[in-house]
């Protein structure tokens, strides 16, 4: 990474990368951007992120500045790529496959302070040891007060598949573990922390960071989440999700799908 930043302003051909708070959740936001910077590392392209002002960029940030781009620094020459450009060409594979990848997350981004500050008013501070089991329910599930918004989600369908009697088995089989259970519901995180004592949760406010609604407090919540799954020696993904998948490869933790 440290070579393609070397040389970075030697690339002719510059793609900007767009992503605003409509174009997806913080996985899909961050493993398209790595997908598209591994391509252009391999042939040479300068990448730009370009910035939205949008919260999450508040809160997981480029390590390098250079890779920033403003609206009134950018010509007509440069390519602006949108994430919905790439659905077709990866999918929650990223970790298995890895797409030829040859950098970690972690090499690219970092967490703010906010975010670590945080970690520490949600989640046990006595507690750094721990395995991880991610569980995306689906949009279907998120809990919104808000009728009419609600009504307009569930007609998406997002419902994801996933094994009640996997994660209890992984659970059975970790009884001396400690094992953070992420959720997007809260509810069924509740349960299953009644359920088992080595089950940790924070009490965060779950959101969506693709949606509007979204209050400031619900995504920097659901940022120090990802945050605290990055920490975790192991984790396990219950069902498809890009949130699990972007926190294993931030630090090249093992990530073992159980569906």
């Amino acid at each position: 990474m440290e070579n393609y930043i070397k040389n970075f302003e030697l690339f002719n051909e510059i793609i900007v990368y767009d992503f605003n708070i409509y174009n997806g959740g913080i996985g899909d936001c961050i493993k398209i951007y790595m997908y598209i910077l591994n391509l252009c590392i391999k042939d040479n392209k300068r990448l730009y992120y370009k910035k939205n002002n949008i919260l999450i960029e508040n809160y997981i940030k480029l390590k390098y500045d250079i890779l920033y781009i403003h609206d009134e620094k950018i010509l007509n020459n440069y390519t602006i790529v949108k994430p919905n450009m790439f659905y077709d060409k990866i999918n929650n594979n990223y970790c298995e496959n890895n797409y030829g990848y040859f950098i970690n997350i972690g090499d690219v981004f970092y967490f703010s302070d906010e975010i670590i500050n945080n970690s520490l008013l949600i989640f046990p501070k006595s507690i750094s040891n721990y395995i991880s089991i991610h569980l995306r329910l689906g949009d279907k599930f998120l809990e919104i007060k808000n009728k009419r918004i609600k009504n307009i989600i569930d007609k998406k369908n997002d419902i994801r598949y996933f094994s009640l009697e996997k994660i209890d088995k992984i659970v059975e089989e970790n009884k001396d573990e400690y094992i953070f259970f992420c959720c997007d519901n809260y509810s069924f995180r509740q349960k299953t922390k009644d359920k088992y004592n080595n089950i940790i949760i924070t009490n965060g406010e779950i959101g969506h960071t693709s949606y509007l609604i979204t209050s400031p407090k619900q995504i920097l919540d659901s940022l120090t989440e990802l945050y605290l799954l990055t920490k975790s020696k192991k984790i396990y993904a219950a069902s498809s999700s890009g949130f699990s998948i972007v926190a294993a490869n931030f630090n090249n933790i093992p990530y073992i799908k159980l569906y």
